[in-house]
């Protein structure tokens, strides 16, 4: 709710005040409606902390704190619920942002003395899991208090003290690298949070002064169209920068599960892992839903077999159908249908991959049959179904209507929201008849093509069953020392020698003595200063006179950077990249040379 007087198009401009106050309210709503999904992670994150950490410790201290913990949270909810009960005003703004900081330094001194409680010196692995779960922490208070670094810090600051003061008085080896870990990312994370408020107030204040000039068309629409602009840069600089540090964890755990660990160890590495792949999920899932409203995704239709397209995509699924007892079945005559094949694959993708989620016995048909209009195809499974009030709904962002407790093992609820949005943009004509208990079916119409004008569908993503590259020398560029040190760590397991640099500068001198030439390169796309990683390939192939294989691996998912990879013929890496994916990908350049996505 807000009681705050719109601004009128003469004050914009004038009455700055009103528009900072605006902006301050802005910021007290934001900060209070992620106060429920910020209690629930440091709920569930004290849980995990106590259920893996509390051996033995003093169970009467772990029961504190657990509780301290829990009466917390309640009154941080109470508050919140009261707050959203009474409208947000000029004069109490400024108040709410200050209590959310001074609740959040609440939580980092509790969260910094489980850090002394929890603490063991002689327990590496369970140093390690208190590490990332103080990390998981601060991942999630960056998102619930992107509109106050000031909050973000008064959390975070007490826990990275903690960390630095136990790590003080135990000092070892691996202490060490904990200590100078945790103030990387701490640094990192600092500035992350500065450059994301930074960017967000700047976007709300753009979007109230175009509010304010509304009155004038021709302003109006200039107005908006930077506000667009704004958000635009806002999303990408989110993404990229958020992207940065889950891309170095990722890589890190990869390395650490080629080290010898100990069974504990291995298993919350494996953990960390599963973690760091959703969190991978769910930024592509937002991007691909962020580019579809933008208009940045443009459909290229072409006449294909549609069989072969189908079979293709039930046998990836088939896996995921098998291990859960369902049959999945693939019931297509020869047809040739007229659309984006690349678009529509991800269509019935979501489709599957939702159908098997959903069905616990029976099985998943995928099937197409000509019409007069057309051809039918259709996603039928035996699941649990969907009620007819719900039907609408499934298709909105983050709606899961069998999943209260929010497991991310069963998605994020974005699947269906992107096949809307592409059945749209497709004109596909999507519908849903479904009953609860006894199944649902997903419904579309693809125009038919012709066979004479047919073109080839290519083949997409990487390769099943990488052919193994010979080791060698790697050369690794990135302007984010997390990431070049955690890229080398992994290639060095698989048995790699790597140079790294942040640029081409700093590579140069190191090329001089080499012996041996190297089999591949690895480069972020955007480099210190105007520096891209695309010109830098295009230099080291013809400083060694070959073409040299390469990989472009990137945070920066704006559709004209793509483009811009995919136009220099190389092969790009959205991060965070699994290690799954880097293997293939690297087998796949090796093998067969410059390779273009």
């Amino acid at each position: 709710m807000r009681e705050i007087e719109p601004l009128s198009p003469r004050s914009s401009s004038l009455d700055q005040t009103q528009l900072q106050a605006r902006v301050l309210a802005d910021q007290a709503d934001l900060l209070q409606a992620n106060v429920p999904g910020n209690m629930a992670g440091c709920v569930s994150a004290a849980l995990v902390a106590v259920w893996m950490l509390s051996d033995g410790l003093s169970q009467f201290a772990v029961l504190a704190w657990l509780a301290a913990q829990c009466v917390l949270c309640t009154l941080a909810l109470v508050a919140a619920r009261r707050v959203r009960l009474q409208p947000t005003t000029v004069r109490n703004a400024a108040r709410r942002v200050r209590a959310a900081a001074r609740g959040s330094l609440l939580f980092g001194l509790l969260w910094a003395a489980g850090v002394f409680l929890f603490w063991q010196p002689a327990q590496f692995d369970r140093q390690v899991l208190l590490m990332f779960l103080i990390a998981g922490l601060t991942s999630g208070a960056l998102h619930a208090q992107l509109a106050s670094y000031r909050a973000f810090l008064a959390f975070f600051i007490p826990c990275l003290l903690s960390v630095l003061i136990c790590v003080a008085l135990h000092p070892d080896a691996r202490a060490a690298v904990i200590a100078l870990s945790v103030s990387v990312y701490g640094l990192a994370s600092a500035r992350v949070a500065v450059r994301m408020q930074s960017t967000l107030l700047d976007s709300l204040r753009r979007r109230y002064e175009i509010e304010a000039l509304a009155a004038d068309l021709q302003v109006q629409k200039s107005k908006a169209d930077e506000a667009n602009l704004s958000k635009s840069r806002f999303l990408a600089a989110a993404s990229h920068d958020l992207r940065q540090p889950v891309h170095a964890l990722a890589l890190f755990s990869a390395a650490l599960s080629h080290r010898p660990l100990e069974p504990e160890a291995a298993r919350l590495n494996g953990l960390m892992q599963n973690t760091v792949n959703a969190m991978g999920r769910m930024f592509n899932g937002l991007l691909d839903v962020s580019q579809l409203d933008a208009g940045a995704v443009q459909a290229q239709p072409v006449a294909f077999e549609l069989r072969p397209v189908l079979e293709r995509i039930a046998a990836d699924e088939r896996i995921s159908a098998h291990a859960k007892g369902l049959e999945l079945r693939v019931r297509c005559p020869d047809l040739w249908a007229h659309t984006d094949p690349l678009l529509l694959e991800r269509i019935v993708r979501n489709l599957l991959i939702n159908a098997v989620r959903y069905t616990e016995r029976g099985g998943v048909l995928l099937a197409a049959s000509a019409r007069s209009d057309g051809i039918v195809l259709r996603v039928v499974d035996t699941g649990i179904g969907i009620a007819p009030e719900s039907q609408v709904a499934v298709f909105s962002e983050f709606v899961q209507l069998n999943n209260p407790e929010r497991d991310q093992a069963r998605g994020f609820g974005l699947g269906l929201a992107i096949v809307r949005r592409l059945s749209e943009l497709l004109g596909l004509n999507l519908s849903l008849k479904s009953r609860p208990g006894q199944g649902t079916c997903f419904q579309m119409r693809l125009p038919r093509g012709a066979l004479a004008i047919a073109h080839a569908v290519p083949e997409q993503g990487l390769p099943q069953n990488p052919v193994r590259a010979d080791v060698g020398l790697v050369l690794v560029i990135d302007d984010d020392a997390a990431n070049r040190a955690a890229t080398a760590s992994l290639l060095a397991a698989w048995g790699y020698t790597t140079l790294c640099a942040d640029g081409l500068a700093n590579l140069t001198p190191q090329l001089m003595h080499l012996y041996e030439p190297p089999v591949l390169l690895i480069s972020d796309l955007r480099l210190r200063g105007a520096e891209r990683g695309t010109e830098v390939v295009a230099q080291l192939r013809e400083m060694f006179n070959s073409e040299l294989p390469a990989i472009i691996v990137s945070g920066d998912t704006a559709a004209e950077r793509v483009q811009e990879v995919q136009a220099a013929g190389l092969q790009v890496l959205r991060k965070p990249v699994t290690e799954a994916e880097l293997r293939a990908a690297m087998a796949q350049a090796i093998a067969n040379g410059t390779h273009s996505s």
